[in-house]
């Protein structure tokens, strides 16, 4: 991939403020900068450049959603007839990732649910759903990894 103008190269050290704030959003530059052994005036300067330039856009609270009780994490595959469709699964409390795909379906969504029950009348909603053409849902039987923000490697690994 080639750097535009909004593009921002990242350090090492630009890696290393980054892989500490994702860790923990709430440390302040002063616990960065002990992690990372960067002064901190530099690490506050970096998270100041990052925000600025949209690398990070904004903190926000990681849920265990096992831990309130959405025991059930599901994914859908949905082709539809308008974005309707899509609005409507968009504005859906119990999904918490919607990607509009290439391929034969036109969108994956993620939900999380409280039970079988719960899931089947989403699921129930949707294929009833005229704007709907075609349903895949898939149980996920256990989560090896969700939601977690990485710093990309610039490549040359």
């Amino acid at each position: 991939m080639t750097p535009t103008d909004s593009d921002v190269a990242l350090s090492d050290d630009d890696r290393a403020v980054l892989d500490a704030r994702i860790r923990d959003a709430r440390a302040d530059a002063e616990a960065i900068a002990a992690e990372t052994g960067i002064a901190a005036d530099r690490v506050e300067a970096k998270l100041e450049r990052f925000e600025d330039a949209g690398v990070i856009d904004g903190y926000t609270a990681r849920l265990d959603y096992g831990a309130l009780g959405y025991d059930v994490t599901a994914l859908f595959r949905v082709s539809v007839a308008d974005e309707s469709a899509l609005d409507r699964l968009r504005d859906q409390p119990r999904v918490v990732a919607l990607y509009a795909v290439t391929g034969g379906d036109d969108a994956v969504a993620v939900g999380k649910f409280e039970d079988t029950d719960a899931l089947n009348a989403v699921a129930t909603e949707l294929l009833t759903d005229d704007a709907v053409r075609s349903l895949t849902v898939t149980v996920v039987r256990d989560v090896l990894r969700e939601f977690e923000p990485t710093v990309p490697d610039d490549g040359s690994s």
